[in-house]
């Protein structure tokens, strides 16, 4: 099985139960809104990473909105893999499409691009968003990249993003040097 399948596998069991759970909350009688964009009023966090997408939000008895996070666990029967690429590889380990670990050998040179790619996959805009199914096409959202002195680490949910949001960020880690990235549960 190839890296796109394995990424698009995992896509589409969260994206499943991510809708499974909306229909859910939907069908106890309460208007629910799913992938809501939010920007956090707080100059400290630095832009983009303020922004997130709740997955659900819903009013709860006393009319308040409430907001929910759909988790689901990694697949316990999933087997590490590697993929070597030539001048890169990458492993595959348990992961859940809405916690991505990527854990990489280099800090990118330009950092700003992984900000640039955040931005586009968060939608800002809601460009991607499909009338038909409803889902935002999305990424939830991404941590700063931080390092413990050998390896640099940043965790993205990736919502309703396709599976090229995942293949963008490995490319482009591949891109500004890394030789080794690794995927994982965040």
């Amino acid at each position: 099985m190839g890296i796109v399948a394995i990424i698009d596998a995992e896509r589409a069991r969260y994206v499943s139960f991510y809708c499974l759970a909306k229909a859910q909350l939907g069908n106890e009688g309460t208007e629910v809104a799913g992938e809501l964009l939010i920007s956090i009023n707080n100059d400290a966090i630095p832009y983009p990473y303020r922004y997130f997408r709740a997955d659900l939000v819903a009013k709860d008895k006393s009319g308040s909105p409430q907001i929910s996070e759909v988790r689901i666990d990694p697949d316990n029967a999933f087997q590490p893999l590697g993929f070597d690429f030539g001048a890169f590889e990458v492993e595959i380990y348990p992961l859940t499409w809405c916690s991505i670990q990527f854990v990489f050998d280099k800090l990118p040179e330009h950092s700003n691009l992984i900000e640039s790619w955040i931005e586009k996959w968060l939608d800002l805009d809601d460009r991607n968003a499909d009338g038909e199914s409803g889902l935002a096409g999305a990424i939830h959202s991404a941590t700063p990249i931080e390092t413990n002195g050998t390896w640099w680490f940043m965790t993205a949910d990736f919502g309703t993003a396709p599976v090229e949001a995942v293949i963008e960020l490995i490319e482009l880690l591949a891109e500004q040097g890394s030789t080794r990235v690794i995927l994982k549960a965040g």
